[in-house]
């Protein structure tokens, strides 16, 4: 059991490692808990308690790169925002909903 070591919070709630960093974060404050050794954070990644990012809204994983992102709109067709390969595995429906995503998105700027 982990208790979290940062000041004013003290919870033993569920702890999460995040994968890039190696570093565990307590849930509650999401502040880093110091002095966690590796067997800990190697049962914590084998539990699959892991820090996951935060996934944007019409997001599309690209074939080539394997990068989630919103596609950008260059010489009226979708592109990766990551390698700029064209975007192919997008249904028609949603590909419609994503060009007005985008076109909003360059009138508010």
């Amino acid at each position: 059991m982990l208790s979290c070591n940062n000041k004013g919070c003290g919870k033993t709630d569920t702890h999460v490692l995040d994968a890039v960093s190696n570093d565990v974060y307590c849930v509650a404050c999401d502040n880093i808990i110091a002095g966690i050794s590796q067997f800990t954070k190697a049962q914590l990644k084998n539990l699959k308690q892991v820090k996951r990012p935060p996934k944007v809204a019409y997001s599309v994983r690209c074939d080539k790169c394997k990068v989630e992102s919103l596609p950008k709109l260059q010489n009226d067709e979708l592109v990766c925002a990551g390698c700029s390969s064209i975007l192919k595995n997008i249904s028609r429906p949603f590909e419609i909903i994503i060009r007005g995503i985008i076109k909003k998105g360059e009138e508010e700027l």
